[in-house]
């Protein structure tokens, strides 16, 4: 049995038609990126608990100045009391056995004063590399809560990426050259930061620092 010419050109189109469905559709081109600028290093700044973590830092570096200046004077005290026993071991004028006994005693206290000196030594690098641990730990945390802050925003402004203005290159270029104010994250990253902050009290006593 022959087909009508009607059946095939039916037949012709509807696989046309299936061939043109299965035909892969381009993708649909992504939305542009939108993107925003933030100066961390001024955020950082103006954080009130970044001021309040350089004062602690600062009142801590004190206490420790304190008792490293009270060392400090007993080693000069030590050297000196060295020296006199020293030199007077070494005084013709006084007698034999009183020679030998300031020489004893410049010994003693030759000892003491490298002991007093150890100390001070010690005492110093420990407090230092204790300062700088606290430090590194406190702003490890500031800068979690700023980004935290800066995330906020970019939800909020419909950002895609916010990029740090404060940054520079190897040659020491701002990393971002320019751009438009209305971009500009900092002014509502630091209003976002600083709305829990307590008014200070200046009546208020610095709690204890450790030795």
């Amino acid at each position: 049995m022959k087909l009508s010419l009607a059946i095939l050109l039916a037949v012709g189109w509807l696989a046309v038609g299936n061939l043109s469905a299965q035909q892969p559709q381009p993708a649909a081109s992504p939305a542009p990126a939108r993107i925003a600028v933030v100066d961390m290093e001024q955020v950082f700044q103006a954080f009130h608990k970044t001021k309040q973590a350089d004062a602690e830092l600062r009142r801590q570096a004190e206490t420790f100045k304190g008792y490293a200046d009270q060392l400090e004077s007993s080693r000069a005290k030590l050297e000196q009391e060295f020296k006199e026993l020293r030199d007077a071991s070494q005084n013709l004028a006084l007698s034999e056995v009183e020679r030998e006994s300031r020489r004893l005693a410049a010994q003693d206290k030759f000892r003491q004063l490298q002991a007093k000196e150890a100390e001070l030594q010690q005492y110093d690098q420990d407090k230092r590399r204790q300062l700088r641990e606290q430090y590194e730990k406190q702003r490890e945390t500031l800068v979690s809560e700023i980004r935290r802050a800066v995330e906020r925003q970019r939800l909020a402004g419909g950002y895609t990426i916010v990029l740090d203005a404060s940054g520079r290159t190897l040659n020491n270029i701002a990393a971002v050259v320019t751009f438009d104010p209305a971009i500009d994250l900092t002014a509502g990253v630091i209003a976002d930061l600083n709305r829990s902050a307590k008014p200070s009290k200046s009546a208020d006593a610095p709690p204890p620092a450790e030795q």
